[in-house]
């Protein structure tokens, strides 16, 4: 495989714009040496000699498009993945939130379902599924469609079950799952109270307002400068006072407008919550 420096910045520019023009997705968002690195393991996926030869495939080929969009997104492995994350927001989610009449959520940008799944059994655990709206949203069709059916293979399914009994003691996932012969399903009774949209971050408007909570964990480290900061005040801005925006242990809001909207209130899990 070459070089990753030998992806021109024309290269780039000429799927950038095919892409837009196909699927109405906007890759120029990402970082550009992430955009590199997934073309990159895309070509070796499909067996290319070189990874020129790939994008003038792509920018010919109308059908590959799809599928190269397909494999584009780095989906998340497993259920209730950083323990120490989900019990502080399962804490919010019972101690804070459980008192609002109606609980709105929203996960913006999902590369999977396994995030999304985590929050619904969280909510269930709780019973507050009655009084919650969800959505969920992705520029993907791809990934808005296979979360919607959300099939969890049994290796998945063993690592999340395992997550799951590390932080609570000896329960298990099974009542939120179909077994079927090969694989599980996702309870179908709670991913229909969540609302599917295609959107795209940098240019569409929130899908709502007034949200209790914003679940946007480990995503905007992939974007470019702009389209984090962007992204960041959009979601900021969509926050009820008091609603909580939770990010990655990794991430921070340096450069937005919200850093002096949002006080902290987990520094190791990085959640936030506005000020009223």
């Amino acid at each position: 495989m070459e070089d990753l420096t030998n992806i021109t910045d024309e290269e780039l520019r000429r799927v950038i714009q095919m892409v837009r023009t196909i699927d109405d997705v906007d890759l120029g968002q990402f970082q550009p040496i992430i955009l590199r690195h997934r073309v990159c393991r895309f070509a070796a996926l499909q067996g290319y000699e070189s990874v020129s030869k790939l994008v003038e495939k792509l920018i010919t080929d109308r059908s590959l498009i799809h599928i190269f969009l397909q494999k584009l997104t780095v989906p998340t492995t497993e259920m209730f993945r950083d323990a120490e994350f989900w019990t502080e927001l399962e804490a919010i989610i019972n101690d804070k939130l459980s008192a609002e009449r109606f609980i709105k959520i929203w996960v913006p940008d999902i590369c999977g379902d396994d995030e999304l799944n985590t929050l619904l059994v969280i909510l269930s655990r709780n019973n507050l599924m009655h009084k919650a709206t969800i959505y969920a949203t992705s520029q993907f069709q791809q990934v808005i469609d296979n979360s919607h059916e959300s099939y969890i293979d049994t290796k998945k399914f063993e690592i999340s079950e395992a997550n799951f009994k590390r932080i609570n003691n000896d329960n298990t996932l099974l009542p939120y799952l179909e077994r079927l012969e090969k694989y599980y399903k996702f309870s179908p009774n709670l991913l229909e109270k969540v609302i599917f949209i295609k959107h795209c971050l940098s240019k569409d408007t929130p899908p709502d307002k007034g949200f209790n909570l914003v679940l946007f964990r480990n995503r905007s480290l992939y974007y470019n400068p702009t389209t984090r900061r962007t992204a960041i005040e959009k979601i900021g801005q969509s926050l009820i006072p008091g609603g909580y925006l939770a990010i990655g242990s990794g991430e921070n809001l340096d450069d937005t407008d919200q850093q002096a909207m949002l006080v902290q209130v987990s520094k190791n899990e990085k959640i936030y919550k506005k000020k009223q």
